[in-house]
């Protein structure tokens, strides 16, 4: 697992929060990503089904006008980069829960490397497990930073009470 800080040119990082969260630097702007609704089954609790959002850049049914311009992270983090398999920006809004974390989870059950990048700074850290559902590692959302890691490792999304967390998921090969 390797944490990268500042990725990507601060210019870039700022033009995806601001098409993405319709803010950069404290400045309201328009956001122009169009996010649908989704619910959070692994969420569930204290009878709070919480909701996200989730704007799809490439899947297999899918493919997004944004895709180019975010395949830019990828490219320039993994320089062996083959092909991004699936990749997705979700936006987590704030809520109050007991719980920690999603579900731990792997995207895909084949051989894959994973990318996370976070669009703005949050709480809701992003959890790593081994195979007993032990806690190995957590990232806390920071703007500009990439998690690279192997798909295959369990990892959950941390929930955010304070502001909304918004990354960008990548599957790649």
């Amino acid at each position: 697992m390797k944490v990268i800080s500042n990725c990507i040119p601060k210019e870039l990082q700022d033009y995806f929060e601001a098409i993405t969260l319709g803010r950069v630097n404290d400045v309201e702007v328009d956001p122009i990503v169009e996010f649908k609704a989704k619910y959070e089954p692994t969420a569930f609790s204290e009878n709070n089904k919480p909701i996200s959002f989730k704007h799809v850049l490439k899947s297999s049914a899918e493919l997004s006008q944004h895709l180019v311009n975010f395949s830019k992270i990828p490219q320039t983090i993994f320089p062996n980069l083959h092909d991004i398999l699936f990749a997705r920006i979700f936006l987590t809004m704030p809520y109050k829960t007991s719980m920690k974390h999603h579900a731990p989870h792997t995207d895909l059950t084949t051989p894959h490397t994973s990318l996370i990048y976070y669009i703005n700074d949050s709480d809701g850290d992003t959890v790593f497990f081994d195979n007993n559902n032990n806690i190995i590692e957590s990232v806390t959302p920071k703007k500009g930073t990439a998690v690279l890691f192997d798909g295959l490792i369990l990892h959950a999304a941390g929930i955010p009470t304070i502001g909304p967390r918004c990354i960008v998921n990548y599957n790649l090969i």
